[in-house]
């Protein structure tokens, strides 16, 4: 049956959390723990054909990083978890765009099952993610899942102090097609970074771990970005031309 599941806010901080379990993200091995979908029907992209999809609405616009990924875990029927899926996002459930394809591993049916690293969403701005599924790991008709959950952080309009950062900013390629690195000398301050676009729409926010970070930019259109990283000191920006 097909169903649209709500992935509350909560779920997606549910690591920072004091759970009374000691092993929080292992996953049972009953059928009733999971969905499954057995009939193909209408995806909410119309880029997409008819099959069976999953979309997971937020309830808001977050900024989305990295993702687990809890296969179909039942024993005997481990094949019916999803292998091959496609990811889209959206902030209105209409306009989609394409994040990743994505091959995921069979589930062990094994109450020990604690999931496997999912794809990276790399701080784009959603409400609505798409999980559409291409195929399974062999069953004939039915296919399923147990839990999609993703790193994520409400977006924010903070205001960026406006006297500028004392450190070194750079993009490599610029112009980029599929992606850039960015390269931060200077401080070892926390950083964040924003990537709006020349509307000033925010695109991608997160945080900055790294003196060097990718910043995949095969799902932007072309045109030109704005690169904004900054903290309480203040701020350093950008431009970033993407052609494709």
């Amino acid at each position: 049956m097909k169903r649209k599941i709500y992935l509350q806010f909560l779920f997606l901080f549910i690591s920072s959390l004091v759970l009374g379990q000691a092993y929080p993200d292992r996953h049972s091995t009953s059928y009733t723990d999971s969905w499954v979908s057995c009939q193909q029907t209408t995806s909410p992209n119309d880029k997409r054909e008819d099959g069976h999809w999953i979309m997971y609405d937020l309830g808001d616009q977050y900024s989305l990083h990295g993702s687990t990924l809890w296969n179909y875990n039942v024993p005997d029927t481990t094949n019916r978890g999803v292998k091959d899926i496609v990811i889209d996002y959206s902030n209105n459930a209409t306009d989609w765009t394409e994040l990743a394809e994505f091959t995921a591993v069979e589930a062990p049916g094994s109450a020990f099952y604690q999931g496997d690293e999912g794809p990276d969403f790399d701080g784009v701005i959603a409400r609505y993610v798409l999980v559409s599924i291409l195929n399974n790991h062999g069953a004939a008709t039915c296919v399923g899942m147990s839990e999609f959950r993703i790193n994520a952080t409400i977006t924010t309009s903070t205001n960026i102090p406006d006297n500028d950062l004392d450190i070194n900013l750079l993009a490599q390629p610029n112009p980029a097609s599929a992606f850039t690195i960015i390269s931060i000398n200077g401080n070892d301050a926390k950083l964040n970074y924003s990537l709006t676009d020349m509307n000033g729409k925010l695109i991608r926010q997160g945080a900055i771990t790294e003196k060097e970070m990718k910043l995949n930019t095969a799902s932007l259109i072309s045109g030109t970005y704005s690169l904004t990283v900054y903290n309480i000191d203040g701020k350093k920006s950008i431009l970033i031309h993407i052609v494709h």
